[in-house]
């Protein structure tokens, strides 16, 4: 397992430990310092932790609290924090039976705090380390300074038609059969420079109202190239398109996305809807647009969840086909019982609602064979299966799968 300090970590964490036993904030601030965070504060109790939160919601980056503690406990220290939007990451320190899981979950979504995990008692340092890598997974994106596409540029890149589709398999985890494509975007350089991937323009896009065009150029672009997919793999290959929230909220979205469809010869069936939890999907008219899609024949995909605040009941009511569990609760699954406890009552309600459940992010063979082993009705997406690749490499990828499955 790697061992960080401060000197190899992304982000200079501050953290704040609540729990009433002198010995586990002295174990666990020493596991901390031990690994190379030094801004640690400790709390002996939730109200003294939460009039600091409150004085300066955004001066930790993590929350340790412990759950059972006399005055204010962990769930209600939980929901003061939601109230206060705190946004930061909150970790549960305690035994965590699949009961107690479950509800501390449903507090958090329910007042959209993130639960990050838990960190059972007697601490060891491996269950902070794996937090820590965690905490590294979320600030992935932060690694590299991002240049961010300005507004004429990514205006000069769409009219010259130079926002192209990467695609990335998604597959069975038992019987590798590739089932879609999720279309994602670059931007390729006027000069002599890299890519530009989404994460640098996706924001300047929304904020100018030029999502629609972006997905409509990326939209004709995929059609054209699935037919040469199709024909090396096989008809039954979708494409999986993503919607921002904002392109959700436009009552006219479907209507928008049937006709761009069919000028390419595309029907609903061959799409794959992803729709991101990031922002809550209570919005009226977010809802009667995700209704109207489901009616045009569309299938809906939750993408992303762990990362957001859907709750169960609500993964019950939205019409959907699939749920794709998200990374933070994907990566080093297979020694994170919180992460288990979360996946198999996904799984749970996958298998009373007939959906697809689909882990994406899939990184290491120690996941992909603690998930095949548990879940052998899965789909599987992420760079261990194949990371996003171009028109041609892909063509090359699918046809090498064919013959594999061939011989």
């Amino acid at each position: 397992m790697k061992t960080y300090t401060q000197a190899n970590l992304q982000h200079k964490y501050r953290v704040a430990i609540v729990d009433d036993s002198p010995a586990i904030l002295v174990v666990l601030r020493a596991v901390f310092n031990e690994l190379g965070i030094e801004e640690v504060s400790t709390f002996d109790d939730a109200e003294s932790a939460y009039a600091a939160i409150e004085k300066a919601p955004s001066l930790y980056d993590i929350v340790l609290t412990d759950l059972n503690m006399p005055g204010m406990d962990g769930m209600a220290f939980m929901r003061k924090l939601g109230e206060l939007k705190y946004g930061g990451a909150v970790v549960i320190v305690s035994e965590m039976h699949p009961e107690i899981i479950a509800l501390a979950a449903r507090v958090a979504r329910q007042h959209q705090v993130h639960l990050l995990g838990n960190i059972e008692k007697p601490v060891h340092l491996h269950y902070v380390e794996h937090l820590i890598q965690k905490l590294e997974c979320l600030h992935a994106s932060s690694r590299d300074p991002l240049r961010t596409v300005s507004e004429i540029a990514l205006l000069d890149a769409i009219s010259h038609s130079r926002v192209l589709p990467l695609y990335q398999p998604k597959r069975h985890i038992s019987n590798g059969k590739v089932v879609s494509l999720e279309v994602m975007s670059r931007i390729l350089p006027r000069y002599q420079d890299s890519d530009s991937m989404p994460e640098c323009f996706v924001d300047v896009a929304r904020d100018n109202e030029l999502l629609n065009l972006l997905t409509f150029q990326l939209i004709e672009k995929a059609a054209k190239d699935l037919s040469s997919f199709r024909h090396a793999y096989g008809s039954h290959l979708k494409l999986a398109i993503n919607l921002h929230p904002c392109q959700l909220a436009d009552l006219s979205c479907p209507d928008k996305l049937a006709l761009i469809l069919s000028l390419n010869q595309l029907a609903p069936a061959d799409i794959l809807i992803e729709m991101t939890e990031h922002q809550p999907l209570n919005d009226k008219h977010i809802l009667e647009t995700i209704s109207r899609l489901k009616m045009r024949g569309f299938e809906l995909s939750l993408d992303d969840f762990g990362s957001g605040f859907t709750e169960e009941e609500q993964l019950r009511s939205l019409p959907l086909d699939e749920i794709k569990v998200g990374q933070p609760l994907i990566s080093h699954i297979e020694r994170d019982n919180f992460a288990q406890q979360i996946v198999y009552r996904l799984d749970d309600l996958a298998t009373d609602r007939k959906l697809r459940l689909c882990a994406v992010g899939l990184s290491s063979t120690q996941e992909l064979d603690y998930l095949a082993q548990r879940f052998p009705h899965m789909y599987v997406q992420g760079p261990l299966v194949c990371k996003p690749l171009s028109r041609e490499d892909l063509l090359v990828w699918l046809e090498q799968q064919t013959t594999q499955a061939s011989n």
